[in-house]
Formats: C-alpha cells, structure tokens, sequence
C-alpha cells in the first residue's frame, strides 16, 4: 500500500519545513517522523492511528523516502503491528481474532 505523498496515510510533516520549535531552522527528516508519531499519540490523532492500523494491518507499506533516512511508513507499520498483536491476546474465552 502506497503511504507517501498524496495518499490518505502521508505524513503532513516534511524535511525542509519550518521547525515547530521557535530556536531551530527547517525540520530535518527525522523530526517530521517525529511530529508525526507524535500527533498520532494526541487526543484527536488517536482515532486516526486506530482507523489507520486497521486499513494497513498485513499490507506492505510503500513510500518515496530513501532507505536510509527516517519515514513515517515506520510509525504506521509500528501501529498497524501493534493492533494485530492486541487483536491476537488470549482471554478466557480463547484466543480473539
């Protein structure tokens, strides 16, 4: 599943842009993935990153990021990890799935 630029899944923060911090210049990569993660931890964020783990839960996540520098496909993939393995605990009644 494509994640980058014009998807649904983009991250809204790029490298390049202004840093939310007044003390700093552009953002680099790294701090984008940053916001990002931590805009999806917020209060309204959270009902995203639930909508979003559960549309690209076992899918391959593709974006236009070098290998070699931070991506929010990352966070998502984390996320989308994550709410399988909650899906999968055992209770009393057995495993849930």
């Amino acid at each position: 599943m494509y994640v980058g630029r014009g998807s649904r899944y983009a991250n809204p923060f790029k490298a390049g842009d202004p840093s939310p911090s007044l003390c700093r210049g552009p953002m680099t990569a790294e701090e984008a993935v940053d916001l990002f993660a931590a805009t999806l931890r917020g209060p309204v964020g959270r009902c995203y990153a639930e909508r979003f783990a559960r549309a690209l839960q076992g899918l391959d996540l593709v974006c236009t990021c070098p290998l070699d520098v931070p991506c929010h496909a990352d966070v998502l993939l984390r996320l989308a990890n994550e709410s399988e393995q909650r899906r999968t605990t055992c209770s009393l009644e057995g495993t849930s799935r």
